[in-house]
């Protein structure tokens, strides 16, 4: 799916673009529009995107079945049983399942912050990868659109 800027014209003639426009946020050349509000371009700095695991289950998964397929190989030679490996193993897929369960349930939630008249504030946030980055893109794109051209 492209990605275009959309031009609206009011009843009156003058046109208004739009960059991004959905339910929840809307992006036009001079700001961006949430249900917080009308934040201006001109007065945000310091634009940015974040990060952040929802839910730290799936390093823990990752991490404790790396622990039980490592110990699982010493504890079936020191005794000798092939039962101790075959359950280390399992062990292992089980939180590697777990792992991929829990990506599928908890997304990684991103969102757009910025400085607002010396504040921090997030402008959008979603655990949509794609309607994120549309977001996303759709704001350089209005900045660039912003910037005086000599």
């Amino acid at each position: 799916m492209t990605i275009n800027a959309e031009v609206v014209r009011s009843h009156r003639g003058r046109g208004r673009l739009y960059f991004y426009r959905s339910q929840y946020v809307t992006v036009t050349r001079y700001g961006i529009e949430t249900d917080d509000g009308l934040f201006l371009f001109r007065d945000l700095s310091q634009i940015h995107r974040a990060h952040l695991d929802a839910h730290p289950a799936r390093r823990m998964a990752t991490i404790f079945g790396a622990i039980e397929m490592l110990l699982a190989l010493p504890f079936a030679v020191l005794y000798g049983s092939i039962a101790v490996l075959c359950a280390g193993i399992v062990l292992g897929v089980v939180f590697g399942i777990a792992h991929v369960v829990d990506s599928r349930n908890n997304p990684r939630w991103m969102a757009l912050q910025a400085v607002y008249f010396g504040e921090q504030i997030t402008l959008f946030q979603s655990c949509d990868r794609q309607e994120f980055e549309q977001v996303r893109r759709a704001v350089i794109r209005a900045v660039e659109a912003n910037r005086p051209r000599f």
